[in-house]
């Protein structure tokens, strides 16, 4: 367990009622007895993972898998920091965190009208779908909960609407200098999160992951990706 990355990707299961269920697929097993929060597995394949968590409706059709109907993870968690320091926790439940770092894609905020006429049903639907997908609350919640120096949050305001479509050349030049523009300006939190990531694990840390790779081994779990 200790000897290569644990990976996982969220989608969300469409076909087994409401509320809609989040699927984490991972590349390791969790320690027997251990249960996390949410549904998951390590026993399909890194294509398939990707296909099931990329399923963007209007995008890409559903994924079966099994019983099962995926669709794209966003649909449910937009923001999986806090799955992933859940999933952590799981993993190595008496080990601080040492560092999370949290990478969005931009996000663009239009402004709002102060008149209180009736919208229509598209407005609606599509404010509905914006305030679900949102990626800043979790955001707003860890930054108030974890240790200082512990938790980094990655994500440029946009001065333009990108669709997720886009593939236009002078678009994406836009977006690679809108992300350069803003580690510019805030060059001093990247440096201070690439120095928290470069330090050496505490000896806590070691010990807790020297000691569930032997029980690992013991109990015969895999040690290698699945995916």
């Amino acid at each position: 367990m200790g000897e290569h990355p644990q990976v996982s990707a969220v989608s969300a299961i469409v076909n087994r009622g409401l509320p809609l269920k989040a699927y984490v697929f991972r590349n390791y097993r969790l320690t027997p007895g251990v249960r996390s929060h949410y549904l998951g597995d390590c026993k399909y394949k890194m294509w398939q993972a990707i296909r099931a968590s990329s399923a963007a409706p209007g995008y890409f059709q559903e994924f079966v898998l099994g019983k099962d109907l995926h669709q794209d993870g966003g649909l449910l968690i937009n923001n999986p920091t806090a799955l992933a320091i859940h999933e952590c926790k799981c993993l190595w439940p008496n080990t601080p965190l040492q560092c999370v770092l949290s990478l969005g894609t931009g996000r663009y905020e239009t402004a709002g009208k102060n008149g209180t006429t009736y919208t229509s049903l598209k407005a609606k639907l599509t404010n509905v779908i914006s305030s679900a997908t949102d990626t800043e609350e979790v955001h707003t919640m860890l930054d108030a909960l974890l240790p200082p120096d512990t938790y980094f949050r990655f994500n440029p305001y946009m001065s333009e609407d990108i669709a997720l479509h886009e593939s236009r050349a002078e678009k994406l030049n836009f977006l690679k200098a809108e992300g350069e523009r803003y580690l510019e300006r805030n060059e001093y939190k990247l440096r201070k999160a690439a120095s928290v990531l470069g330090r050496e694990k505490s000896k806590v840390q070691r010990v807790a992951e020297w000691a569930k790779l032997k029980a690992d081994m013991y109990k015969g779990l895999p040690l290698i990706s699945k995916l």
